[in-house]
């Protein structure tokens, strides 16, 4: 005996036998439903109070029978029929218990997702089936649906509507699928727990709008958002369960392939989640490793990347659900590195293992060049700041390189270090860095921590702000929180203010900053950049001097000590000793003030 799908707890056995033999009921191949099928569909569903969908294929058999909840059924997808290019051959015929037949917006997304011959809604009164709306796929230009009834039970000339199924199909099978068919369907899930607000904004308002850009990057098409206002997040489904059942509904009537959701996620919550409502989720940690895995180039970047989606993924293991047990592709399934991560924990850390022991290597290689370049005393300036804040636009513009700058979050991953020339004939040397955001994973700082050494180890910090940005001010904060994460707060920074050519005011931004230094630039126009420069030079240069030495051939370790703590910019030997054309910090001029000499 065929078994009865969906939710059939708290039915009586005589019930569940009743329903399976709909099983055995068949429709005349020219018939979209019978008067006796339709009849005891109505006499069942008003019996038990719940909807009740049959499948039905092209020859009249029923394929599947599935029962839900009043006002909450799932229609179900049959398996092995879909087909993108076609109709799926298969027709489904279900009741509105104490309703109107009229299609839902449910109705019709099904209709189109599971591209059925004919989504037919059957409108139940006391117990009688009183109306039949039927809902085809009609393709012309864009896909839509035409909706055709009221219909009485008894019906029994269906050639119009045959025909209208046999030529959506010839249609179907000509219309080329659109770029946006090809996105992943999205729907966001924000959680507002007791927190501050920010010019009138909540921290859960400000992180969903984060979110629905990053899903933006990701390639995601973004369909609708959910918000839940709690105390604190459900233990096992993060929203509570009346919201759960309005996501669910919300998934099916908006054709959604993907639900990210605004916070962090345990196995067993997303494995929850995905169980309710029969799509993929994600937690916003999985989108941002996503982004990064389509935005690596360099190998060091494939390898910090994976590393990081390792780390994330290997407690998970047990407890995931959709996004590894389907491993088709799409939206937290990219990545460099094992494209099943379903193998046992002892593999995945091996190979963890390894992706460190490589990232060490290349940590080596990168320790060289930087001991080249303290030796010669060149200053670093390391750019940090929001991501899509404009960094690699104002890297390109300072040091005319032709860095990737896109207007996408998240277009820089891999650090790019430039020559500056300033204008007393100094050159520093300028390193653009990976974007901070709300939430940055724990994992990507750990992972990109050979990257991030530009930042801990840099002579200057420029915190690179979008002064077009509403938050320019929270932002700023989040990137003075990551930097003490990273232990460089106590590093000498400048605040630049980038994109004051998107500002509609000439007045300085009032932000509450304390008495740092703040400079408005625009890396578009040019505007501010000499004085930033001016800037860069006097903070970095303005304590030093540059002297000449002489010094005995018997001190030898006076100078070891001037090539290790200046830069030594000419050396002469002359018959009293070395001669020495040093620049050095004011501090240390007590020290060689005996083997100072004078033109």
């Amino acid at each position: 005996m065929k078994k009865v799908q969906g939710n059939i707890n708290g039915l009586k056995r005589n019930i569940l036998l009743e329903l399976a033999d709909l099983y055995a009921l068949t429709v005349p191949q020219e018939q979209l439903w019978s008067l006796e099928l339709v009849e005891r569909l109505s006499y069942l569903s008003s019996l038990i109070n719940r909807e009740i969908a049959l499948y039905l294929d092209r020859k009249g058999q029923v394929l599947e029978v599935s029962v839900g909840d009043h006002q909450k059924v799932t229609l179900g997808e049959v398996e092995g029929k879909r087909n993108i290019y076609r109709l799926s051959g298969i027709r489904c015929l279900h009741t509105h218990p104490n309703g109107s037949g009229r299609l839902s917006a449910v109705d019709i997304n099904a209709l189109k997702k599971l591209r059925l011959d004919a989504m037919i809604a059957v409108g139940i009164v006391n117990g009688y089936a009183q109306e039949l709306y039927t809902g085809l796929i009609w393709p012309d230009g864009q896909e839509e649906v035409k909706i055709f009834g009221p219909y009485k039970p008894g019906k029994a000339d269906f050639s119009s509507l045959n025909h209208l199924i046999r030529e959506a199909d010839r249609r179907l099978r000509l219309t080329p699928v659109s770029n946006e068919d090809s996105q992943e369907r999205a729907i966001l899930v924000g959680i507002q727990t007791p927190d501050s607000h920010l010019d009138s904004l909540t921290e859960a308002e400000i992180s969903l709008a984060e979110l629905k850009e990053l899903a933006k990057t990701a390639g995601a098409q973004v369909v609708g958002e959910v918000k839940q206002k709690r105390n604190s997040p459900n233990s096992s489904t993060v929203i509570g369960q009346g919201k759960l059942e309005e996501l669910r509904l919300m998934v099916q009537a908006l054709n959604a392939d993907l639900v990210v959701i605004d916070t962090e996620l345990s196995g067993t919550q997303q494995r929850n989640i995905e169980k309710c409502i029969g799509c993929k989720v994600l937690s916003r940690t999985a989108l941002i490793l996503d982004i990064f895995a389509q935005r690596a180039r360099s190998r060091e970047g494939k390898l910090q990347v994976e590393l990081a989606q390792l780390e994330y993924r290997l407690p998970r293991l047990m407890g995931t659900g959709l996004v590894l047990s389907r491993l088709g592709g799409g939206i937290g399934t990219r990545g460099p590195g094992e494209t099943k991560l379903e193998t046992d924990r002892r593999h995945i850390r091996a190979r963890i293992a390894h992706l460190k022991n490589e990232l060490a290597a290349i940590s080596k290689q990168r320790n060289v060049l930087r001991r080249n370049r303290q030796k010669n005393k060149v200053p670093l300036v390391s750019l940090v700041g929001y991501t899509n804040a404009g960094k690699s636009t104002l890297l390109n513009t300072l040091c005319s390189t032709q860095v990737l700058a896109e207007d996408k979050l998240f277009a820089t991953l891999d650090t790019t270090v430039r020559k500056l020339p300033l204008s007393a004939g100094q050159t520093v040397l300028m390193a653009d860095t990976v974007g901070f955001i709300r939430k940055l994973p724990p994992s990507l700082l750990d992972a990109f921590k050979s990257t991030l050494e530009e930042v801990v180890l840099a002579d200057l910090i420029l915190i690179v702000a979008d002064a077009s940005d509403p938050q320019v001010e929270d932002q700023i904060r989040i990137v003075d929180e990551i930097l003490a994460e990273l232990k460089a707060e106590a590093k000498p920074t400048l605040i630049v203010l980038n994109k004051i050519d998107l500002l509609t005011t000439k007045n300085p931004l009032p932000l509450s900053l304390g008495n740092r230094t703040i400079i408005e630039v625009s890396a578009l126009t040019g505007q501010g950049l000499e004085l930033l420069k001016e800037t860069i030079e006097n903070t970095l240069f303005g304590q030093r001097i540059q002297i000449s030495l002489m010094i005995p051939y018997s001190e030898g370790g006076m100078l070891a000590f001037l090539y290790d703590q200046t830069n030594v910019v000419e050396e002469t030997f002359k018959e009293q000793g070395t001669l020495l054309k040093v620049e050095l910090e004011k501090s240390l001029l007590e020290k060689v003030a005996k083997y100072r000499i004078y033109n």
